[in-house]
């Protein structure tokens, strides 16, 4: 963490370790009887009791792991997420400088079962792998290099993006990691001198305040001597945005200090279709799905020749990704797309495609 960072996003928490007591708050009756059965039925645990409308559990320094099991077991995942949850030391009690500790419970199983994840993060141990988005027109000539995010483990393997931010999202943890990812990207991609445009991934909901949040984002930039012309931000998950105004604030932070944008998954459903008009980014992706085998479904291709039309009409260019047959490769050719991407060109690797290699 450095001295411009701010707590949420600079900071890897460590797992919950330690004796000590964790009070939770159920939001129905019904889930607090779930929870006291689950517990009485554990013999390695010691009975919770109520104190000021708290079930309070104590835990010994080595429960925390048996206990988040039984809470996950006991709940579903809606009942987890919205039972509150705070874990003191011995002797300590909860009163108003507490508040800010105080989340899911959720929170507490997936930062206790998750340990793997917080070493990662605390160890910086990711990669970056490099995915070209080739010409249409010369599907041998590359425009740019998507930058991929990989976990490393313990034993040097890679753990793939999606275990990552799902277990990130379930740990309270999406914005350090998403920190994380676009600084080792920027990093990576200038050590490796990667050519042409680069593609840095990154979820606008990790985002509070773009002037304070992205702040070490522009700083590696500068850092490395990456020019800002080249590099293009994409939002992902963009069928997804629940803030379309504050997705506006994010993506006009980035051009106006100099960078590109672009959305992913256009045609994946209609949230990503109705924010084109306002946001007007730079590139969109045509999503996979309606991508693969386009060449022999008049459907799908009915959709990816409007939506190409649509981009162009708003001076918007078009990447084709998920290309994985040289049918759809000729189709997307005399659709007039801009850019293609995918398995049949080139598939993620450690070091990107150089000019005339």
């Amino acid at each position: 963490m450095t001295a411009q960072d701010c707590a949420r996003c600079g900071r890897v928490p460590a797992a919950p370790t330690g004796q000590g007591r964790l009070f939770l708050w159920p939001p129905l009756g019904h889930t607090a009887g779930k929870l006291r059965r689950a517990l009485a039925a554990s013999p390695a645990l010691r009975p919770p009791e109520m104190v000021d409308g708290a079930l309070v559990i104590p835990v010994g320094d080595r429960d925390h792991l048996a206990l988040a099991r039984v809470l996950e077991d006991a709940l579903t995942r809606a009942e987890c997420q919205d039972t509150r949850a705070l874990f003191l030391a011995d002797g300590e009690r909860p009163d108003r400088r507490h508040l800010g500790e105080v989340g899911a419970l959720e929170t507490y199983v997936a930062r206790t079962r998750g340990h793997w994840l917080l070493e990662v993060m605390a160890a910086e141990r990711v990669t970056m792998l490099f995915q070209p988005i080739f010409h249409v027109a010369e599907p041998t000539r590359v425009f740019a290099h998507e930058c991929l995010l990989r976990g490393v483990d313990s034993d040097g393997g890679l753990i793939p993006p999606k275990d990552m931010f799902d277990f990130a999202s379930r740990a309270d943890l999406t914005f350090p990691l998403d920190r994380l990812a676009r600084i080792a990207a920027v990093k990576t991609a200038a050590a490796r001198q990667v050519p042409g445009h680069i593609f840095i991934n990154f979820t606008p909901s990790a985002i509070y305040d773009p002037d304070y949040c992205l702040r070490t984002t522009l700083d590696a930039v500068e850092q490395t001597g990456l020019d800002r012309g080249r590099v293009v931000f994409e939002v992902i998950e963009t069928d997804r945005i629940g803030d379309p105004e504050h997705l506006a604030g994010v993506l006009r932070y980035y051009r106006d200090a100099g960078f590109k944008v672009a959305l992913d998954d256009l045609g994946g459903g209609y949230g990503s279709l109705g924010l084109l008009p306002s946001l007007r980014p730079d590139f969109v992706k045509l999503d996979r799905a309606i991508v693969d085998g386009v060449h022999a479904h008049p459907v799908k291709g009915v959709v990816v020749q409007r939506l190409v039309e649509m981009a162009h009409d708003l001076d918007i260019q078009v990447v084709a990704e998920g290309v994985e047959q040289a049918e759809d490769l000729t189709w997307l050719q005399a659709c007039g797309a801009d850019f293609v991407q995918g398995f049949l060109l080139a598939a993620p690797a450690p070091e990107p495609i150089r000019p005339g290699a």
